[in-house]
């Protein structure tokens, strides 16, 4: 076990989202241009409230500030991956395929131990500044610099070479099995101006002032207006290096209300919306006019068990919970089609079948009962809690209490803020903490390991009601350190399934990214880890 490798993963943004944190629903469906997608069409309209070559978006709330190097959370992310580009990315045909971006090609030493880029030419700044292997250290050492949570990510580098202007050299001083992931994550290191943040620096703060509403990155868009809570806009950028983007602009407007969200839509006044309940998923494919398109995304719906106190301190108990989970009903109950019953103790995609699989042979909840049945009287009062305006897990935590009391428990439902939830990790006793606790939550990128060492890691940044397996710790550390795929993928296809024997974790469904559109907006693509984000380069209105 390494020292401090448990804190490197401490998310410390909003991880719940804006539809997540204030009413979320996570929803199902897949575009025309994904192999895992569908799309529905209505009639065409004309496309942009604001004029032709202006799309109209809009967040539940305000994004963290849209600093690469701070910027932590789900909502906001557009903004971001729109604005700021990396050495690699994942492709948005919605695959966990890792392909070049600012790098053209790149190497991995059989050690694992060094990472050789070849950088692409004539990429710019969007203050016309040239890209080269000078900059790309820059930002690497700003972001260690800045020293916020994405850090975690450059923790192992050793050192950084330029031997020439198209050349970057990373050295580690040991393997990351997840580096490369970690390079192409929404969240990985992204490419900042030299230029623009020394010119801004303030008192060695690295511009992180100035950065708050302005952009200094080589995407196809700049940040022109951020107005919290009303705006923000993004303006094309006319000498972008790669596909060059059809809007001219991006307004994403501040809309609380999903009601508002959907009102605006139907007026012209928005073009996109997501992140929305299943009824209006539903409404919406049978309205003239509007498209609902749906990904496959790294979201997952699952439940803590809490083993520090009775009557889940008893492994039988948890298996027999887990038992008595009938996924196939639930998902139809809570999700429609716009989620899928749960095999993998990861997120769809990130680990083969096979490896980390979380099978569950629905009993009708017999196990359950008996075990119930055989409690002290005092062990059948059970709190299930939920996160405070997120619909599905709201829903599920109802449909899932009426089974509870059906086999014997006394169900005390106890909704909590976002901030009471994350901060559960911080109780000096676990036993105070609620018996089960369900969530909907993301990876920071398609690699086991950014998934299970945050959420089931013992001292896991979001293992929110400290549940501790070692034998399973073990395995996921060994992982991290491997070099070779395969015995990487076996560590943590094992720590899965230790983690599935001891049912301290119940996973439910993985759900879907879902935009509902106004009709004649083509195009629509999406990478699979990016949650709420569309690829805004291929966005343009469709043939009348």
């Amino acid at each position: 076990m390494m020292a401090g490798r448990t804190t490197r993963h401490g998310r410390g943004r909003r991880r719940g989202t804006v539809a997540a944190l204030l009413l979320a629903a996570l929803s199902l469906m897949a575009a025309a241009c994904s192999s895992s997608s569908t799309t529905e069409e209505g009639g065409a309209t004309d496309v942009g409230g604001q004029g032709a070559s202006s799309l109209n978006l809009a967040f539940f709330v305000d994004m963290q500030v849209p600093d690469p190097d701070i910027f932590y959370e789900v909502e906001g992310n557009q903004v971001i991956t729109s604005t700021y580009e990396g050495l690699l990315r994942y492709s948005p045909d919605n695959t966990t395929e890792i392909e070049p971006l600012l790098a053209e090609r790149y190497e991995v030493s059989p050690d694992g131990l060094t990472y050789t880029f070849t950088l692409r030419q004539g990429v710019t700044f969007v203050d016309g500044t040239p890209f080269d292997s000078a900059a790309a250290r820059f930002s690497f050492e700003r972001r260690t610099k800045v020293g916020s949570a994405p850090s975690y990510m450059l923790a192992d580098v050793a050192a950084y070479e330029t031997p020439d202007p198209s050349t970057f050299v990373i050295k580690l001083s040991q393997p990351v099995s997840p580096f490369l992931d970690y390079l192409a994550a929404p969240y990985g290191p992204k490419m900042v101006s030299p230029a623009l943040i020394n010119a801004n620096e303030v008192d060695g703060d690295a511009a992180q002032d100035w950065i708050k509403t302005n952009s200094a990155g080589t995407g196809p868009y700049r940040i022109s207006e951020f107005s919290l809570g009303q705006r923000y806009v993004l303006s094309r950028v006319e000498d972008y290096w790669g596909e060059a983007p059809y809007y001219d602009d991006v307004v994403i407007n501040i809309v609380p209300d999903a009601a508002t969200q959907q009102l605006q839509l139907e007026g012209g006044d928005l073009d996109i919306i997501r992140d929305h309940p299943i009824d209006t998923v539903k409404a919406f494919r049978d309205k003239e006019g509007f498209t609902v398109t749906s990904f496959d995304v790294l979201r997952k719906q699952f439940v803590h068990v809490n083993q520090h106190k009775a009557p889940f301190d008893d492994k039988a108990v948890r298996q027999a919970l887990q038992a008595a989970i009938d996924r196939e009903t639930l998902v139809a109950q809570v999700h429609g089609d716009t989620g899928s019953p749960s095999t993998s103790m990861y997120p769809v995609s990130v680990m083969e079948a096979g490896l980390g699989d979380d099978p569950i042979e629905f009993d009708g909840g017999a196990a359950l009962k008996a075990a119930v049945a055989a409690l002290p009287e005092a062990d059948r009062s059970i709190t299930f809690t939920y996160p405070i305006g997120v619909v599905n897990d709201q829903r599920m935590t109802e449909t899932l209490s009426q089974a509870l009391t059906e086999a014997g428990f006394e169900v005390t439902i106890q909704p909590k803020t976002v901030a009471e939830i994350f901060d559960m990790v911080n109780a000096e006793d676990p036993a105070t903490l609620p018996d089960l606790l369900i969530e909907t939550a993301n990876p920071d990128a398609a690699h086991p390991d950014t998934w299970i060492r945050i959420f089931m890691r013992t001292g896991g940044a979001l293992n929110y009601l400290q549940a501790s397996n070692p034998a399973a710790d073990a395995a996921m550390d060994k992982g991290l350190n491997l070099v070779d795929e395969a015995e990487v993928a076996a560590a943590y296809g094992e720590a899965g399934d230790l983690l599935h024997d001891d049912a301290t974790f119940l996973t439910i469904a993985d759900v879907k990214d879902t935009f509902i559109s106004r009709s004649g907006i083509g195009g629509l693509s999406h990478q699979i880890p990016t949650a709420l984000t569309l690829h805004l380069n291929g966005l343009a209105p469709t043939e009348k």
